[in-house]
């Protein structure tokens, strides 16, 4: 053996020897599960505790059925109850009595768990059972009373409930995380969720290029555009909906991610150019549709989008069905959906999940403290322990900013979170670089301002900049979308006119053209004359 080749041997063996990295606090607190007979789920649970360093003595496989749904019965006895078991058996909790002995979670060392592919998502309906707790009188009628009729759940939020030690089933019980701005290795278990994400999806190789995909905007930044899709309401019971979008993305807008918004009725057209989508907040259509239904569409490495319905996530498998498995289909790393109706209050907020992910928590905690409610429908796909903006260590910017999102951010910070302040310096952003991102940013920023005025000459600045033809179309509806708002039905149908003589794909076309029956809809036909006796 010649000298180099010895040096080598010794280093091999010396890394050989070495003690493995200690796992990461959250790490060392994450269950991964998976369905016991199934090797590829198996595959699927040692790929990620690898690549997030979990210990192998924390991977559990359960003898659960491979279907999505599944009885109530059949999830005590093949999900929930091998889990407690382990939990028990492990000492990964401690339970304790209070002094009218009821029991609590004392302590526990897990705190995360990941559900990997092939665990059944959702328990279908049972027949709901005598309330345990009788001294407690519910008002017929009340939503309670509505909400105690039923008992079907997602498997996740009903394992989320495992630290509650409750012994009803029916109905969900209140979420004791929510609203809270704390890590959750910081809460007492008695005063939180255990927060189950799930790694899954329409196949085994979306569910890893999720995981990579995480690790990878982890280091990098997730850099792109926002795009939230309002539904323009201003009062009722859905109103709400519009409130978590609106509030979310003034959050993104405080934190200089340039945010895209689309405020009619309906979703996105099939037609909008959705370029760099990083985040996508919207709602509100049974099945994908817009530019998500097309082939070609991507979302950046380490996307979240989630599009809010009662059905969003009824099924993982079919990248075609609902809304979750398309999107995770389209490249999205972190969805989030409901499995059954789930009443809107009870629906994740956006403006909390949008909030706490800004602000350095991992996807389960944001998701979890953005949830009012746990044994209940809702889901939350994507790797707990994602932090989209792990390299944001602060609002201030780290190191010289690289690329031109990175630039937009520092521009904005620097004017106090505040995009219209920061209006000089995108302008001379936009200048430098020779991109029309800045202009358009500001002019989304100024329109949501209500500087209505600002807003159109600001996209026109981009629009005379942008060589793309695909993005200046995204301009022209973004203005005429202004105009709409604002009740400029004319100018709104005169710009579409201009746009009708630009772009002429028939994509292009077909979008106006519905564009204009919205905005002037034919009159009613006329009635039919009655015939003469």
């Amino acid at each position: 053996m010649n000298r180099l080749a010895a040096i080598a041997a010794w280093l091999f063996a010396l890394l050989a020897c070495a003690p493995a990295a200690e796992p990461s606090r959250e790490a060392a607190a994450t269950i991964v599960l998976y369905k016991r007979d199934d090797a590829a789920s198996r595959a699927l649970a040692d790929y990620y505790a690898e690549k997030r360093g979990i210990p192998s003595s924390q991977l559990l496989g359960l003898p659960c059925s491979g279907a999505e749904e599944i009885g109530r019965d059949e999830f005590l006895v093949t999900i929930e109850a091998p889990l407690r078991a382990a939990f028990t058996k492990l000492g990964w909790w401690q339970i304790a009595r209070d002094a009218e002995g009821r029991r609590f979670v004392a302590s526990a060392s897990m705190r995360f768990v990941a559900v990997m592919r092939g665990v059944p998502l959702k328990i279908r309906p049972d027949s709901i059972p005598a309330p345990v707790d009788t001294s407690r009188e519910i008002e017929p009628g009340s939503p309670m009373e509505m909400l105690r009729q039923h008992n079907e759940a997602s498997v996740d939020s009903e394992l989320s409930a495992l630290f509650a030690q409750a012994d009803e089933l029916a109905g969900p019980i209140g979420n004791p995380y929510f609203h809270r701005f704390a890590p959750i290795l910081d809460v007492p278990p008695s005063q939180a969720p255990l927060l189950v994400c799930r790694l899954d999806g329409p196949s085994d190789a979306i569910v890893r290029r999720m995981i990579d995909d995480s690790l990878a905007a982890e280091k990098r930044g997730l850099w792109g555009w926002a795009y939230l899709d309002a539904r323009n309401i201003r009062s009722g019971p859905y109103a709400v909906g519009d409130d978590w979008i609106t509030a979310a993305g003034a959050t993104m807008r405080r934190h200089g991610i340039p945010v895209i918004v689309d405020d009619a009725p309906e979703t996105l057209p099939e037609g909008f150019p959705m370029t760099d989508a990083a985040v996508y907040y919207g709602w509100y259509t049974a099945e994908v549709d817009g530019p998500f239904a097309r082939e070609n569409f991507h979302f950046l490495p380490g996307a979240i989008a989630v599009h809010l319905h009662s059905f969003s996530a009824h099924t993982l498998r079919d990248p075609k069905i609902a809304w979750a498995a398309p999107l995770l289909a389209r490249g999205a790393a972190a969805t989030m959906g409901n499995v059954y109706e789930p009443y809107l209050e009870l629906t994740v907020h956006f403006d909390v999940l949008e909030d706490r992910l800004l602000n350095g928590f991992t996807l389960a905690e944001a998701a979890y403290a953005g949830y009012r409610g746990l044994s209940w429908m809702g889901i939350v796909v994507g790797d707990p322990l994602y932090r989209p903006y792990a390299s944001w260590s602060s609002m201030e910017p780290a190191g010289e900013p690289s690329n031109i999102w990175q630039r937009y951010r520092a521009a904005v910070l620097a004017a106090g979170g505040d995009p219209v302040a920061a209006a000089d310096a995108l302008r001379t952003l936009a200048a430098q670089t020779k991109k029309s991102m800045p202009l358009e940013g500001l002019g989304q920023a100024q329109a949501a301002a209500g500087d209505f005025a600002a807003a159109l000459a600001t996209l026109d600045d981009a629009a005379a900049m942008e060589k793309t033809s695909a993005i200046r179309f995204r301009i022209a509806l973004e203005q005429i979308e202004i105009l709409r708002r604002t009740g400029r039905v004319e100018d709104a149908l005169a710009k579409v006119s201009a746009a009708l003589g630009v772009f002429k794909s028939g994509e292009a076309q077909i979008v106006l053209g519905r564009i204009v029956l919205a905005l002037k809809p034919p009159p009613p036909p006329a009635p039919p004359i009655p015939k003469q006796p």
